[in-house]
């Protein structure tokens, strides 16, 4: 998982040297006595010796059949990961086994910067039929070697990160802190399962915040009861730090626990979301930023065959027909268009512009395409309608050339057609 330690700098003795600080010559000498460190057997977890000094684990088992909120952690066994891997466009995640995710969270005593420090590392895999849960604990700065060495034992042998919001915040902090210990981290070389982005591009509009707390009870039909609010998670470390009272850090690690067994279930849910009829309207935005258009098309027209919301409604026709369109279905997707045009109260130029790309392009009816282009000019001349960015095709501008433009080869089929027919009648019932 981490390379060989970073090479002494000189940079850093000339540092020492102008600041009148002592130059170590000799390495840091550890205490190996596991009686002479502090005794938090309150806490119910061991100490351990790790390759980069010793650290302190509390670990604890749950069974596979434990339910967390509404759903049972072996779900998570059962996952597709290839379809996982598609809500992160990463291929490698779809390789992985279920069983090689490492579940991750971190408490720190800040939000960020150099000096914020990991003090609660928390990791879960499943070992058979129950999940392992071990949570890595800073009783002091001098004992961080140790949270990082045995965190990294674990990570080492993962096939990949799950999270939630790990990539902007777990990982780069766990990564300042290896650098600074002068190791060489890989986390971001690992596939990575980041769940805030899936579940908020899924269920933006369902879920009024995507905090962990509010999308697990949301999704998961799980309350925290008594929990630690997060603003209060470094005071209390700190008080702990002081003190040496495990009562300060019980409710911290309880609270790091429930973060944990939500990353599993989430993942589950997740899962469930992208296969499943429950969630028709979250099952085609997955499809469809996996790249299966097909998979996607099928899923709006399913969900548009229930009951929407009018603005879920209107997302799923457009979606519909771009999706239809992809797969080279054109009159599926021009189906689509015009139910938009059809909806009630629902005056858009794009169902109109995009309706008469495809009679013009696809049906080969520049007729129709230049009835649709006049529609949505009216439209917009009459202000029924907002028009779009200057320099888009939604702009007057650009519907007006575009209106020209059909006009012109209208005319030029005209006079062809009255070439080929002599003394017929013109188009225009005009001699």
């Amino acid at each position: 998982m981490f390379g060989e330690p970073a090479p002494a700098s000189p940079l850093r003795d000339r540092l020492r040297a102008a600041l009148h600080q002592p130059v170590r010559t000799e390495p840091l000498v550890r205490d190996a006595s596991v009686t002479a460190r502090a005794d938090l057997s309150g806490l119910g977890g061991r100490w351990f010796e790790s390759p980069l000094g010793p650290g302190y684990v509390i670990e604890s088992v749950y069974e596979a059949g434990h339910v967390h909120g509404a759903i049972p952690l072996h779900r998570a066994l059962a996952v597709d990961p290839v379809r996982l891997a598609g809500q992160v466009r990463d291929p490698r995640l779809g390789e992985v086994e279920p069983a090689a995710f490492c579940y991750v969270d971190t408490e720190t005593t800040g939000l960020g910067g150099a000096g914020t420090m990991v003090f609660l590392a928390g990791v879960a895999r499943f070992d058979g039929g129950t999940l392992r849960l071990r949570q890595y604990l800073l009783p002091g700065p001098e004992f961080e070697g140790g949270l990082l060495g045995g965190l990294g034992e674990d990570l080492a042998t993962a096939g990949a990160l799950v999270s939630y919001n790990g990539k902007s915040f777990d990982v780069p902090a766990l990564e300042v802190r290896y650098i600074l210990s002068r190791q060489r981290p890989g986390l971001r070389a690992m596939p990575h399962l980041d769940l805030l982005h899936p579940n908020r591009r899924l269920f933006r509009g369902v879920i009024d915040s995507h905090r962990l707390v509010h999308v697990e009870r949301d999704l998961l039909g799980f309350e925290r009861e008594d929990d630690c609010p997060s603003a209060e998670v470094p005071e209390r470390y700190f008080r702990f730090q002081r003190s040496g009272d495990p009562t300060h850090i019980l409710p911290v690690l309880r609270h790091n626990a429930w973060d944990i067994l939500s990353l599993v279930a989430l993942a589950a849910h997740l899962a469930a979301v992208c296969e499943g009829p429950d969630y028709p309207i979250q099952a085609a935005r997955a499809a469809e930023y996996a790249g299966d258009h097909a998979a996607a098309a099928a899923r709006y027209e399913a969900a548009l065959a229930g009951s929407l919301p009018r603005s879920e409604r209107i997302e799923a026709l457009e979606r519909a027909a771009r999706s239809h369109a992809r797969c080279g279905s054109w009159e599926a997707a021009a189906a689509c268009w015009q139910a938009l045009i059809d909806e009630p109260r629902s005056r858009r130029l794009l169902p109109y512009v995009e309706l008469a790309k495809i009679a013009e392009h696809r049906f080969r009816d520049p007729a129709r395409a230049f009835v649709l282009v006049d529609q949505a000019a009216a439209l917009l001349t009459r202000g029924l309608v907002p028009p779009g960015p200057p320099n888009s095709e939604l702009a007057l501008a650009a519907l007006e050339h575009r209106r020209a433009r059909l006009r012109q080869r209208l005319g030029a089929r005209r006079e062809e057609g009255g070439g080929r027919s002599a003394g017929a009648a013109s188009p225009d019932g005009g001699p």
